[in-house]
C-alpha cells in the first residue's frame, strides 16, 4: 500500500482514540464500583478483581497521557503518533489473558468476551493485517483456556466475534481505501481547478488592464472586485487619445469562468461597433451589440445587463439594458438621486435569444462638477452576517456622503460603508462601481 494513503488513512480515524479511552475508564469505573458492592467487607478475599478493573482506568489513563505527548509532536511519523491506540489494544488484551489465568471468578469469561468487543469496536479504525494477525493469536490462547474449563458456549463467541469483525475491518478498510483515493482525486481536481481559475483571473485582468490617459473633460474612477476568481462585470471607456467619447458597465448573469470569458468576448464587440457606428443613435449602437453577441456566444446561455454612455460635449446619452440605473450627483444643486428610477427609459437585456430586443435612448446634462456614478447589482445586493442586504437606501446615503468629498477619496469612503454593514461577510457578488466626473 502506498505510504501516504496508509499514513491518510490511519491519521483520518485517530479520532476513534477518544471513543476507546471512554470505554476504557467507563468500564474499569463501573466494574470497580460493582465489585466493591458486591463483595463489601469480604472485599479483602477479591483484591484481584478489584486491581484488575482498576487497571482499566489506570489504561485509560495512560492512553489519554500518551495521546496528548502525541499531539505535542506533529512532525513524528505516522505509527508514532498512533502509539495511544497500539497501547490500548496491546493492554486490554494482556488484561484478558491475566484474568482468564490468574482469577476464579465465574464472570472471567464475560469480561474477556467483553474485551474482545472493545477491541473489535477499535479494530474497525486501525490497519487490519498486523492487528487481525494479533487479535487471532490472543484469542486462541484465550479460547484455548475457555475451552479446557469448559466455556465451550463463551470460547465458541468469541471465535465467531473475532471472525465477523476481522471480516468487517478488512471490508471497511478496504471502503476507506477507496474513499480516500476518491477524496485524493477530488482534492488534486480541486487544486487543478483553482490553479485554472486563478489563470484564468490573470487573464481578464490582464486583458481588461489598460492605463487610460489624461482626460480632457472628464475624471474617472473605478473599482472592481470579483466574488470569486473571475469576475462576470465589466467596465469600459471609449476614448480618441485625450477625449472620452463614452463608456460602459455590464455585469454577465452567473458567475465563474462562463461569465468570465464572456466578458473578454463581448469587451471587443462594444469596443468595435462603438467607434464603427458613431453615426448611428446609440440605442442603433446597442441593438447591433445585441446581435451581434447573440451569434457570437452560440450556445452559451449568459446574458448581459449594461449600461452604455456616450459624450457628446456636455450632452451624455444613455441606454439602459436592464441593469441598475445610475445615480446622478448635480454640484450646482447639491441634488443626488438615481437617475430614470421610474424606469422610463429602461431596455431589455442584451445577448437572450429567447426574447425581442427593445433598446431606447435618453440623454442628459452634465455641468462642470457634476458626476454620474455606475454601478453592479453585487453594491446594493451585499449582505451582512444576518442575510440583510444593503439596499438600495443605504446606497444612495453613501454615495451622497462621498461626493461632498474629493474625487479620489469617493470610492474608498463608499466601500468602507459597505464594508461597515457587511461586517466582513462573504462577498456574494461580483462588485463594480464607475464614478465619471465632468470637469
Amino acid at each position: 500500500m502506498d505510504k501516504s494513503l496508509k499514513a491518510g488513512l490511519i491519521s483520518k480515524n485517530l479520532h476513534r482514540l477518544a471513543q476507546l479511552e471512554q470505554i476504557l475508564f467507563s468500564f474499569g469505573f463501573i466494574m470497580s464500583i460493582v465489585t466493591i458492592i458486591r463483595y463489601g467487607t469480604d472485599l479483602k478475599n477479591h483484591l484481584f478483581e478489584l486491581f484488575y478493573y482498576l487497571a482499566y482506568i489506570l489504561t485509560s489513563v495512560h492512553v489519554l497521557l500518551v495521546s496528548m505527548h502525541t499531539k505535542h509532536h506533529p512532525e513524528w511519523p505516522t505509527w508514532r503518533r498512533n502509539q495511544p491506540t497500539y497501547i490500548a489494544i496491546f493492554e486490554v488484551l494482556i488484561l484478558s489473558i491475566i484474568v482468564l489465568y490468574q482469577s476464579t471468578n465465574p464472570i472471567s469469561p464475560y469480561t474477556v468476551y467483553t474485551n474482545v468487543c472493545i477491541i473489535a469496536i477499535v479494530m474497525l479504525s486501525v490497519e487490519p493485517v498486523f492487528f487481525i494477525t494479533l487479535l487471532f493469536l490472543f484469542s486462541f490462547i484465550i479460547i484455548y483456556r475457555l475451552w479446557s474449563h469448559g466455556d465451550i458456549f463463551i470460547a465458541l463467541n468469541i471465535l465467531l466475534t473475532t471472525i465477523v469483525i476481522s471480516a468487517l475491518t478488512l471490508f471497511k478498510w478496504n471502503s476507506l481505501i477507496k474513499e480516500f483515493r476518491l477524496e485524493k482525486i477530488r482534492d488534486t481536481h480541486l487544486e487543478t481547478m483553482e490553479k485554472e481559475l486563478e489563470l484564468a483571473a490573470f487573464v481578464q485582468e490582464s486583458f481588461s488592464k489598460r492605463k487610460m490617459p489624461e482626460l480632457e473633460s472628464y475624471d474617472i474612477a473605478y473599482y472592481s472586485k470579483a466574488m470569486a476568481g473571475v469576475s462576470g462585470d465589466m467596465y469600459d471607456f471609449y476614448t480618441d487619445d485625450e477625449v472620452l467619447e463614452g463608456a460602459g458597465i455590464f455585469d454577465v448573469s452567473g458567475h465563474g469562468i462562463a461569465s468570465g470569458l464572456v466578458t473578454m468576448l463581448v469587451r471587443n464587440i462594444f469596443q468595435q461597433e462603438f467607434h464603427q457606428n458613431e453615426e448611428k443613435e446609440l440605442y442603433e449602437v446597442m441593438e447591433i451589440i445585441d446581435k451581434r453577441i447573440r451569434v457570437e456566444k452560440r450556445n452559451i446561455e449568459n446574458y448581459l445587463t449594461g449600461i452604455l454612455l456616450r459624450m457628446k460635449g456636455n450632452t451624455i446619452e444613455l441606454v439602459n439594458a436592464g441593469h441598475p440605473c445610475p445615480i446622478l450627483y448635480r454640484k450646482e444643486s447639491g441634488e443626488c438621486d438615481y437617475f430614470d428610477a421610474d424606469h422610463k427609459y429602461s431596455s431589455t437585456v442584451i445577448g437572450l435569444s429567447s426574447i425581442d430586443s427593445f433598446f431606447q435612448q435618453t440623454s442628459f446634462e452634465m455641468k462642470s462638477g457634476d458626476e454620474i456614478i455606475l454601478f453592479t447589482d453585487g453594491i446594493k445586493e451585499a449582505m451582512n452576517t444576518t442575510h440583510d442586504e444593503y439596499g438600495s437606501s443605504r446606497f444612495i446615503e453613501s454615495v451622497k456622503n462621498a461626493v461632498i468629498q474629493p474625487f479620489g477619496n469617493q470610492i474608498p469612503s463608499v466601500l468602507a460603508d459597505i464594508n461597515h454593514f457587511t461586517n466582513n461577510a462573504e462577498q456574494s457578488d461580483d462588485i463594480t462601481i464607475v464614478i465619471i466626473r465632468k470637469k
